[in-house]
């Protein structure tokens, strides 16, 4: 049963939506990263924390070698000796915003050892500067990344080791993430009524503070677990309320996955029309966010199109079954 952030499959190949946190570069995080975005950048901690600004910003729109770029030049900001020099105390917490946000990048792109090795770099130096909510974040994405590597056990052990920090420190989206990523984590575990009430403790929070993507993720994983069940009117149901929050969030790679999932519920439901349809949007999403990625390096493009690749297939085998061989082909060719 594999997890991926990018593949939403229902049904025999369930797949869940995990969630990684975003972590602040310095004090005063969110606020403080806003304004140095509008600033000129005059000194290297202002560059530093407009270059994570930036990379947040590219990674969100699928500019992925760009917020890689972005990452990079924050972190050698971080670790130069003017920095350090001047307060080694910020330039240790910058430096381990940044690899955490290098790390949240690989898992975008289904590197997930890759990510791993970054959280495990901050989570240290976090701890080492006393930052409680960038150790809570780093545990959570840990959590995560052992989750996407079927290290189940390693999982839950970091996710509950964040919770009570999140809880401690009142910081409302963390603890709802974390509640997303428990559910998961015992969905998989084939716990699905414990899934659903963590999903549900989760979708309270994030309808309370407006966090919209997050509702988005667990209205969908709650439709990815309702499907498993083959309670299929409930499943798409979710579905429906979660797709057009992504949409406004312009949210690219999550429109992708979820037309496909719809359209793998209408294949169980004996319904090739509708699931080639939503299947083909749902492709036409993809090739968007491939062309706009022609200068990633070809490992992180092959990782990304591996994503969804049964997705492809699956449409093509449909058009096969109509006699829509030709076009069944060209999509199988898009996977070369």
């Amino acid at each position: 049963m594999q997890f991926s952030r990018l593949s939403v499959v229902v049904a025999a190949a369930l797949t869940l939506n995990w969630v990684g946190l975003d972590l602040p570069v310095a004090p005063n995080t969110r606020s403080l990263l806003a304004s140095a975005t509008a600033q000129t950048a005059s000194d290297p901690w202002t560059e530093a924390r407009r270059l994570l600004a930036q990379g947040e910003q590219q990674r969100k729109t699928s500019y992925y070698q760009e917020a890689f770029s972005s990452f990079q030049s924050a972190l050698r900001i971080y670790r130069g000796d003017l920095t350090r020099a001047f307060n080694p105390q910020e330039s240790s917490f910058g430096e381990a915003s940044a690899l955490n946000s290098i790390g949240t990048l690989y898992w975008h792109v289904n590197q997930n050892q890759q990510a791993l090795e970054y959280f495990q770099q901050a989570l240290p130096i976090f701890q080492s500067v006393g930052s409680r909510i960038g150790e809570a974040g780093v545990l959570m994405n840990l959590g995560v990344s052992y989750a996407e590597l079927n290290q189940d056990q390693k999982a839950i052990e970091h996710l509950q080791q964040a919770l009570p920090i999140f809880r401690a420190v009142s910081d409302r989206e963390g603890e709802a993430k974390t509640l997303m990523n428990l559910g998961a984590s015992f969905n998989r575990l084939d716990q699905s009524q414990q899934a659903i009430d963590y999903f549900q403790q989760a979708l309270t929070i994030q309808q309370e503070i407006r966090n919209r993507q997050d509702e988005a993720l667990t209205l969908t994983n709650l439709a990815v677990i309702y499907g498993s069940l083959r309670e299929y009117q409930q499943a798409i149901d979710y579905y429906r309320q979660a797709l057009p929050i992504f949409r406004e969030l312009d949210n690219r790679d999550m429109e992708g996955n979820l037309l496909a999932s719809i359209g793998r519920l209408y294949v169980d439901y004996d319904s090739p029309q509708s699931a080639i349809q939503f299947l083909q949007q749902s492709l036409e999403v993809r090739e968007s966010i491939r062309a706009a990625n022609q200068q990633l390096p070809p490992q992180m493009q092959k990782s990304y199109v591996d994503s969804f690749a049964d997705d492809y297939r699956l449409l093509a085998n449909l058009l096969t079954q109509q006699n829509r061989e030709a076009e069944a082909q060209q999509i199988l060719e898009r996977l070369k």
